[in-house]
């Protein structure tokens, strides 16, 4: 199995243990769409992306024209997008890789993932020094599973999978 494959399996084997197949699930920052088209195969239906890269989705939906018809993959400025969104929107929410590489200051996009998530919040990034221990449960949310990808032999990562769990769902 090469890492892609180990990575996607990881990955839908997470979100497994905390929502069900038809659970509303957003990706902020889904690149090309491979962890949500892995999700799809997987049997998850209610599946949402966002990603500020045009070019990024268009590749999505030429990759994947089948299953893109039935994600719903929304491009645009991210902050936009995501105050755009209502309270509670989704069950699980979920980042790969993607709160760690931006730049600037995006202290505004933590309180504003805590808010959309009505029951989890996944987070797989190479934190490095700036780790999110500490981070979700000032915003009403408990760390309820932490994963350092790098002693999975077969995942070749440096990121660290947290999964957290809001307090008082809504």
């Amino acid at each position: 199995m090469d890492v892609e494959e180990a990575r996607s399996r990881f990955l839908v084997a997470l979100v497994e243990k905390y929502a069900a197949k038809d659970s509303r699930i957003m990706e902020v920052g889904c690149r090309e769409g491979n962890n949500l088209v892995s999700l799809w195969q997987a049997g998850f239906t209610n599946l949402t992306g966002l990603e500020s890269n045009t070019a990024k989705v268009a590749t999505f939906k030429k990759r994947h024209a089948e299953i893109a018809e039935r994600i719903d993959v929304t491009k645009g400025p991210m902050k936009e997008l995501v105050r755009g969104l209502e309270d509670a929107a989704f069950d699980l929410v979920f980042t790969v890789g993607f709160l760690f590489d931006r730049r600037g200051d995006n202290a505004w996009l933590f309180p504003e993932l805590a808010r959309l998530a009505s029951r989890c919040m996944i987070s797989i990034e190479d934190e490095g020094a700036a780790a999110l221990k500490g981070v979700y449960e000032r915003l009403g949310l408990e760390e309820v599973e932490a994963i350092d990808l790098g002693a999975i032999m077969e995942l070749d990562s440096v990121f660290t999978a947290r999964v957290f769990q809001k307090l008082s769902p809504s």
